[in-house]
């Protein structure tokens, strides 16, 4: 009838195991961290691959349009320069 009383399982903590605890989500504070800082350089590292290729292939298409068409790309840069030349005088 009378149980006998069993300690509570939230009692205040003892200085020496709240000690510990704060240890213990310090260090997992710093795996967090170390992880997060990890995804972080490889996605920047991926970016800059994609960023690349991307420059690559702007480069290439921009030389095979030069290639395939030399007039007109002879026409278009003279263009760029005539209206460029204006506007320096003008300005």
């Amino acid at each position: 009838m009378n149980a006998p009383l069993e300690p509570n399982a939230k009692a205040t903590p003892l200085p020496n195991d709240l000690g510990q605890r704060i240890e213990a989500l310090r260090a997992d504070l710093m795996k967090i961290s170390a992880r997060i800082s990890d995804d972080m350089s490889e996605g920047i590292e991926k970016a800059a691959h994609q960023v690349g290729r991307a420059g690559r292939d702007a480069r290439a298409t921009a030389s095979n349009a030069v290639i395939r068409h030399p007039l007109t790309a002879v026409g278009i840069a003279a263009g760029v320069g005539l209206v460029l030349g204006m506007m320096a005088r003008k300005g």
